[in-house]
């Protein structure tokens, strides 16, 4: 049974998430690299070093975004489409996901898979959740390649990054052409089954 919180308690975690919605706010307009911790506290009606009552530092509250960022992704990762289908069907539907997950949270995805904030080191405990979710896409397609009796050419790592660094392109580049379109639509969205059945082929061989 969940602990009852305090009423001082429930305060407190009600500024904690009133004070990363206005992070998230800010960083969507101004860029996550912009992040000011006096616009906050202004946003918030209080002066500035009250926030380091809830955050040790600017970074604390990058951490905590990053974090929570991978735990949202995760499960939009393990609630996707198709990942009982074939290699092909279950490489498009977790590219067609992370491309979804970067258009709707572009200031978390730019967090968790870019290096817009110089200094910006997630902990130990952040860069766990992130690190599950790269054993959990190995076990994943580990078995998929055991079913279809798939042998690969290069180690499973670098067939892994290959298709992160694959699928992380093109899902750049539709966010840098049309933003506005929805996933499967423009000029590099509506690549995703070419762009997959090119890897699906190219491990086939």
């Amino acid at each position: 049974m969940a602990k009852q919180l305090t009423r001082r308690e429930q305060v407190r975690q009600e500024t904690i998430e009133k004070i990363l919605s206005i992070a998230r706010e800010e960083m969507q307009e101004n860029g996550v690299a912009a992040l000011s911790l006096g616009v906050i506290a202004k946003r918030l009606g209080m002066r500035t070093p009250s926030l380091y009552t809830y955050f040790d530092s600017k970074n604390d509250i990058y951490d905590e975004l990053f974090r929570r960022g991978f735990l949202e992704f995760g499960r939009r990762m393990d609630e996707r489409p198709n990942q009982d289908k074939s290699l092909r069907e279950n490489l498009e539907s977790a590219l067609r996901s992370y491309m979804r997950f970067a258009q709707e949270n572009q200031d978390l995805y730019q967090l968790m898979f870019q290096r817009p904030v110089p200094g910006f080191v997630p902990s130990e405990e952040s860069m766990a959740v992130s690190l599950a979710r790269l054993d959990s896409i190995r076990g994943q397609f580990m078995q998929i390649l055991e079913r279809e009796e798939i042998t690969l050419d290069i180690p499973y790592e670098e067939a892994r990054d290959l298709y992160i660094a694959f699928q992380h392109g093109l899902t750049e580049l539709h966010l840098a052409n049309n933003p506005e379109l929805p996933v499967g639509q423009g000029r590099f969205g509506k690549l995703i089954p070419q762009a997959v059945q090119m890897v699906v082929d190219a491990w086939k061989k």
